[in-house]
């Protein structure tokens, strides 16, 4: 079973969302290195794929009015000159060794492109590798990196509560809930099933707060100073 990046380092892990989005614009340049120099562990950011077949870092799945997957990367570009790929990305995160990288791959199920092969080939390419892992609200993208890229840990992302089934079922290392999904006996039965415990969007002090006296391994927050003083 692959290790998650996290699992000897001291708890709670703290990840910019996108970046740090209350200094710069989520999954931009200046909101990745913002998270660097605030002293977090790591990012976790958004893969997609354009028509063209360049994985790209960005959330929504429309850009205007157009999926992103219908546009070439160079309509793209026009819209959003900001938008970095995979791979710039990857280049602006080398110089930091010990800064970790949770990836979502952005997928409507049913409608497999090929993002989950690339992303998995791109990640197991790179020289970090073992600073990253792979998440996805998409089980069937989970399976696809699983077949391709075995070594490489995932995590499972859901905002309606599952018990940790559906990772079991995947054969995958950790669980991805909604903080308003954590309580202590869920990360309880979690943990008992051997699954690392990743919860987002934490964005007040107090809940943080709780979710480090639940034991959770990952704290994933906008704000850098929120995340810190919870730990």
């Amino acid at each position: 079973m692959p290790t998650l990046p996290f699992a000897n380092r001291k708890r709670p892990v703290l990840l910019g969302h996108r970046g740090l989005p209350t200094l710069a614009d989520g999954n931009t340049r200046a909101a990745f290195l913002a998270a660097v120099e605030a002293g977090l562990d790591g990012i976790e950011t958004d893969v997609q794929r354009t028509k063209d077949g360049v994985l790209v870092i960005y959330h929504d799945f429309v850009v205007g009015l157009r999926l992103i997957s219908d546009l070439t990367y160079a309509e793209l570009m026009e819209q959003r000159p900001e938008t970095m790929t995979l791979e710039q990305l990857l280049e602006l995160l080398e110089p930091y060794p010990d800064f970790l990288i949770n990836l979502e791959i952005k997928s409507i199920p049913g409608l497999e492109d090929g993002r989950a092969f690339e992303t998995a080939d791109a990640v197991a390419a790179w020289s970090g590798r073992r600073r990253v892992w792979i998440s996805s609200y998409d089980p069937v993208a989970l399976l696809k990196v699983r077949q391709r890229r075995p070594e490489i840990p995932m995590g499972y992302l859901f905002r309606v509560y599952d018990t940790g089934r559906m990772a079991e079922l995947l054969g995958i290392e950790a669980v991805h809930p909604h903080w308003q999904l954590v309580n202590a006996a869920r990360v309880a039965r979690w943990h008992k099933k051997g699954l690392g415990v990743a919860t987002w969007t934490v964005n007040d002090a107090g809940e943080a707060r709780r979710m480090v006296q639940l034991g959770v391994d990952v704290l994933i927050g906008d704000d850098a100073e929120v995340l810190k003083q919870a730990r």
